[in-house]
């Protein structure tokens, strides 16, 4: 038997988002969004497909029973996406029901920067291929450059930035809070 909760559980959190971030997006309240994930109640099917969207995610993805994790994962695996702010984004592992962590290449040009992205539960960890990586965190800023990292949990807002001449790239691994 599926564990609904549990699973829109996991999959809030690997998409960085607290319970009233989803239940934002989804159209719900708060409290309707932890008693389903606590299965204290069963969300109505219209509720669970609002739910869904708003983690983008389809019914029959939700529902599959998957046997067998995803191992190797090729070059051409990886889903290129249109962010704003960055040259390019490539998430290279998924969001899973089995895994906790995302993780992403990303590249940023000369003098640009991404949007803040939001506070969130979990830990984050970038490592330079190439270039400089400003990191602001709230008030604090960072910067790293090729073969150095960053970890953090972003308990506080945060954006990223291209600090040098030439395109930073990098590698961003979020790990979602349990």
């Amino acid at each position: 038997m599926i564990d609904i909760g549990a699973r829109i559980k996991h999959l809030r959190q690997i998409n960085g988002l607290a319970q009233a971030d989803l239940a934002e997006r989804a159209g719900l309240t708060k409290g309707a969004i932890s008693q389903i994930e606590r299965n204290l109640t069963s969300p109505s099917v219209a509720n669970l497909l609002q739910i869904l969207d708003a983690l983008n995610e389809t019914p029959s993805t939700f529902f599959a029973d998957d046997d067998e994790e995803k191992v190797l994962f090729r070059k051409n695996d990886a889903l290129p996406s249109d962010v704003t702010g960055y040259e390019s984004f490539d998430t290279l592992l998924p969001k899973s029901r089995y895994r906790t962590i995302v993780a992403y290449r990303a590249a940023i040009k000369s003098a640009k920067e991404t949007l803040p992205e939001p506070a969130q539960e979990g830990e984050n960890y970038l490592f330079v291929l190439s270039g400089r990586l400003g990191l602001k965190l709230g008030k604090a800023s960072y910067v790293a450059r090729k073969g150095e990292s960053l970890y953090f949990r972003a308990e506080t807002e945060f954006a990223f930035s291209n600090k040098g001449r030439t395109p930073v790239d990098f590698l961003w691994v979020r790990a979602s809070g349990r």
